[in-house]
């Protein structure tokens, strides 16, 4: 069987038109397995009514083992039912979780389990980690290629400063564009006074520290260093 990877975007139901923006992070990832020669396909379900047929019947024809999801926490219900409409169609499929909501549920876990506390976000990483096989919580560029060996753990943590698989604002330069060319970048409508315009990527993190925000405790979220 083809060792491919399928990645996928959940729709994002919350959102009055979700063909805006194109989600760059998981388009990053796909970009660097093509650079390394693994065979890729982008099942884009971005404002796709029927998307637990779709996911199904993709699963089913692919030849693809691997299939990795992105999640904001509005996307995770989405994501949830993809995953289960995988598990159905291919029994022997790998389903990784990445994104948002992974990472600052297992921040703050991190962040529970240092204060002796056993509390909510414990319940929903216990929950993830029943729902799917891996999670990578973090930078996903290169923490990717661990989510698809043999034997991979539970959790890929690169949401660590100090893991090789941390980038940093230098290293994301060397790493390849978004392949935008795996989605159908017509049907996306984003336009500055009139004229077509793309989102992309400037910079990593974020350098404010909101208190209503739960990304203040994610390093990934965080702003980060230029130099290694």
């Amino acid at each position: 069987m083809q060792q491919g990877v399928c990645l996928i975007t959940p729709p994002s139901t919350f959102l009055m038109c979700e063909r805006v923006f194109m989600s760059l992070g998981i388009l990053k990832v796909a970009a660097v397995l093509e650079q390394a020669g693994t065979f890729v396909e982008m099942l884009d379900l971005s404002g796709v009514q029927n998307f637990e047929e779709a996911a199904r019947d993709h699963a089913a024809s692919t030849k693809c083992c691997f299939f990795g999801l992105t999640a904001t926490t509005p996307q995770l219900p989405a994501a949830s039912t993809i995953c289960r409409m995988i598990r159905e169609a291919r029994p022997d499929a790998h389903v990784i979780l990445g994104g948002p909501h992974v990472t600052l549920v297992n921040a703050a876990y991190k962040w529970e389990r240092e204060h002796g506390i056993d509390g909510r976000a414990g319940r929903a990483f216990g929950k993830l980690r029943e729902t799917f096989d891996v999670l990578v919580a973090g930078d996903g560029e290169e923490a990717v290629f661990q989510a698809i060996r043999p034997g991979a753990p539970g959790l890929i943590d690169a949401d660590e400063p100090n893991s090789q698989l941390f980038l940093n604002n230098a290293r994301l330069t060397e790493l390849p564009l978004p392949a935008r060319h795996l989605v159908d970048v017509e049907s996306y409508k984003y336009n500055i006074e009139g004229t077509r315009a793309l989102s992309m990527i400037a910079q990593l993190g974020c350098p404010f520290e909101c208190g209503f925000c739960g990304g203040r405790n994610s390093p990934f979220l965080r702003s980060r260093p230029y130099a290694p």
